[in-house]
């Protein structure tokens, strides 16, 4: 079978202003190539600017590259109509960083998950609403059902996106610093929350974020996954994230394990 999805030597290049009839190019992915297939874990690590979140924007079929190629299944992205792009729009989901601009606070929780479940053809929406709920931690599912976005906390809103996510019945979930924007004391538990969600359900999951410390403990949780550690718009290493964590190779890598206290200390959770 074909990789779900493949970059092969991708690249986004931006023009900017640079003052008085200048510009300049900024190269936010600049020869990007990568293999997801599936059930992976896919661990995208970098600074903020170092084209992580471009290299997922280009994966969910949102950034066309300036040249190289996105596949999924052997089939360019950018290239796919009808039937085969809507199954690649339903296969490929997205959860954002921010779960408070990410719902509509005008619609229920209820609404919210009704829309994509009817748009896939659910049989049973009510049902299959409560079943998404319960899949993310959120219970009772009916405490949670009719409530407004202003009515939950960070997390619970967050876990409203994860489960709006899983209602295509999606092969690869690309989350983006998704706990980056809720309380330290919640990040562990969604964490758990997406590190469960693909052992039960087996799909893939490409986790960006900046905290080397949170993607090696996603890939514990989900027993196992492969780092991606991204600088100035291309791979600088990439393999077994104990392996990365413990013996890196890039001199970048090295700064951002040294950055990160007790990184390497045994997980033992």
């Amino acid at each position: 079978m074909e990789p779900l999805v493949e970059l092969r030597d991708v690249k986004v290049y931006f023009e900017e202003s640079a003052g008085l009839m200048k510009k300049r190019v900024v190269k936010a992915l600049d020869g990007v190539s990568l293999t997801i297939n599936d059930g992976d874990v896919i661990l995208v690590v970098g600074e903020s600017g170092s084209g992580k979140t471009t290299m997922g924007r280009v994966v969910l079929g949102l950034q066309k590259p300036t040249s190289g190629h996105a596949l999924y299944r052997g089939q360019d992205i950018y290239k796919l109509r009808g039937r085969d792009y809507a199954e690649f729009r339903r296969a490929v989901q997205w959860v954002p960083q921010d779960p408070y601009s990410s719902l509509d606070p005008s619609l229920t929780v209820r609404e919210a998950l009704a829309a994509p479940l009817r748009r896939w053809g659910s049989d049973d929406v009510e049902g299959a609403a409560e079943r998404l709920l319960d899949l993310v931690g959120l219970k009772p599912p009916s405490l949670f059902l009719d409530k407004y976005p202003h009515q939950l906390s960070g997390g619970q809103r967050q876990r409203v996106a994860i489960a709006r996510a899983l209602a295509t019945g999606p092969k690869l979930l690309v989350a983006d610093e998704p706990v980056t924007m809720i309380d330290a004391s919640l990040r562990i538990s969604i964490l758990d929350v997406l590190a469960e969600l693909k052992r039960k359900l087996g799909m893939s999951l490409l986790f960006i974020t900046h905290d080397l410390a949170i993607a090696r403990y996603l890939a514990y949780k989900a027993g196992g996954g492969r780092a991606v550690v991204m600088h100035g718009g291309v791979i600088v290493e990439e393999g077994d994230i104990e392996s990365v964590v413990k013996s890196p190779k890039s001199a970048y890598t090295k700064q951002l394990v040294e950055s990160v206290p007790d990184v390497r200390r045994p997980l033992k959770l």
